[in-house]
């Protein structure tokens, strides 16, 4: 080992070319394998086979069918509708997205006594947040303290739903999360449709933010329902 006054030679152990072309590879086939699948790890199924399907109010009438179909087959007690305000038209039929969707599926022969509506109002805060505080109120009022209860929502939007809903249950309720089939693509070529790329992408940007950004508040508080801290 040779020295001058300012610099030192040293001996620096290097990856051989092959070593180094091997890698390169394993990395590539991880990532490709990643990107096929990031479909599937969005739209999660993970049902806990509990009492209450929750059912997300804005989905489509076909995810929603699809939502009745794991109802009947489950043998769930009951069928509770979630959601806020519907803001895509200027007068909307109905006050919710809970309410409609709650009349599509009363008009698919559901019996009226195993369906429960629970409305969520605007809010600064995460819209699906929002809606499972709301039934975790409503649970609340009726003195029902289930152990689990499963989430129904629209392809990709699963593996968000899940984490909001069980950020806002707590650990001591197990949620179980069921994602519909998407109708306009396939959840194994989501990147050949500019539907699918674009409701991936969005997932996916959806779950870092609520990883890393998300902050609900306590439970019970105002900044929890309402996304901003109350002045006192």
């Amino acid at each position: 080992m040779k020295s001058t006054l300012f610099f030192q030679q040293r001996v620096v152990w290097l990856p051989k070319v092959w070593l180094i072309v091997v890698m390169l590879l394993l990395v590539t086939i991880i990532i490709a394998w990643a990107f096929k699948n990031l479909a599937l790890y969005l739209a999660v199924n993970q049902p806990k086979h509990a009492e209450y399907l929750l059912v997300e109010g804005w989905q489509s009438e076909q995810s929603l069918l699809q939502a009745l179909s794991v109802f009947r087959e489950g043998g769930y007690r009951l069928l509770i509708t979630t959601g806020g305000p519907d803001n895509r038209t200027i007068t909307p039929k109905y006050k919710s997205f809970a309410e409609e969707s709650a009349a599509f599926l009363l008009a698919q022969s559901i019996e009226p006594d195993k369906i429960v509506i629970v409305s969520a109002p605007a809010s600064a805060q995460n819209r699906t947040f929002l809606s499972a505080v709301m039934v975790r109120e409503w649970f609340i009022k009726q003195e029902l303290l289930p152990k689990s209860i499963d989430v129904f929502t629209e392809g990709v939007h699963a593996r968000r739903t899940h984490a909001l809903y069980q950020l806002a249950f707590g650990d001591s309720v197990e949620i179980g999360i069921s994602a519909s089939r998407p109708e306009n693509y396939n959840l194994n070529r989501w990147w050949q449709t500019s539907s699918g790329a674009k409701s991936v992408i969005t997932e996916v940007i959806g779950v870092i933010w609520v990883t890393c950004c998300f902050t609900p508040g306590e439970h019970g508080s105002h900044q929890e329902k309402w996304g901003v801290v109350k002045n006192n």
